[in-house]
């Protein structure tokens, strides 16, 4: 026996409708044919479901379990329709965004902010790891944002879109002996206490690139994972670091970035699907609005 469910949704408007009259008027059917769905239901179960009493109905005790299953079924369809009817207007959704350090910490969250004033009822959900990380779990975010000279191997579908150009400085206190200088050569740095990022950072595998292509050994003291950690590394005078210049834009504290000679830059890439939500694709365009 399969029931069907337009009969189920047919029976819980009757039922919430106090009668078959009713029940016709807001369904938008004559009475005869929801009389007709009425019948069929109940050959379909062999029992009665309801008697007459005056104008109204009167359920029996199969016809008061069915309903509760056939109102379930009614609160589903209205969810689902509601879900419908808010992606079709983009007002609601979710967006996972998985990015890296330097986006996901100085980028991304003024985006966010703007962005939630014209859509607030779009959830975004952000998760910061290195580049490396990030490629590994693009399977299960809608956009991703990396860093780092190059855009990385991509699953199939997925394209990259350049946001901005960033440049890596090296971080010191505002009193060591570097922080008067307006640049500063790799060689120069070589001989410091260096603090990199830990394996997996682009960031980290550009700084290492270079040295080698200055055919410099630097002397590496710590690595630490995430920008915060070399941050407060170099805040306690354990050495000089290095970060993007987001990092320390809005930084008066005892942190200062001083520029590499020559300049080490790098891409702030944007990785979009094939075919992005609703939802993304309006924060795909606030994101073009702002360039």
């Amino acid at each position: 026996m399969r029931l069907n469910p337009d009969q189920l949704l047919t029976f819980a408007t009757v039922v919430r409708e106090g009668g078959v009259s009713s029940a016709a008027q807001r369904l938008h059917l004559s009475q005869p044919a929801v009389s007709n769905q009425l019948r069929k239901l109940q050959d379909s179960l062999g029992e009665p479901l309801y008697r007459r009493a005056g104008r109204g109905i009167a359920l029996t005790g199969v016809g008061q379990r069915l309903y509760a299953q056939a109102q379930r079924v009614a609160d589903a369809l209205a969810a689902a329709q509601a879900l419908a009817d808010s992606l079709a207007t983009v007002e609601t959704g979710q967006i996972r965004i998985a990015a890296s350090q330097t986006p996901g910490a100085y980028l991304l969250p003024a985006v966010i902010a703007g962005f939630r004033q014209r859509a607030p009822g779009i959830d975004i959900e952000l998760a910061s790891y290195n580049s490396h990380e990030v490629t590994q779990r693009m399977a299960d975010c809608d956009l991703a944002f990396v860093e780092g000279p190059r855009v990385p191997a991509l699953p199939a579908g997925w394209h990259a879109q350049t946001l901005d150009e960033d440049e890596i400085v090296a971080l010191v206190r505002r009193d060591h002996v570097l922080a008067g200088s307006r640049s500063v050569t790799l060689q120069r740095l070589s001989a410091e206490p260096l603090i990199l990022r830990e394996r997996g950072s682009s960031l980290r595998e550009q700084v290492e690139q270079a040295f080698r292509d200055a055919g410099l050994t630097p002397r590496v003291d710590m690595r630490l994972a995430g920008v915060a950690a070399v941050k407060e590394a170099v805040r306690q005078g354990l050495g000089v670091g290095f970060a993007s210049r987001l990092a320390v834009r809005h930084d008066r504290g005892p942190l200062l970035g001083i520029a590499l000679d020559p300049p080490l830059r790098r891409q702030l890439t944007l990785l979009v699907p094939g075919n992005p939500s609703a939802a993304s694709t309006r924060l795909l365009t606030y994101l073009r609005e702002r360039r």
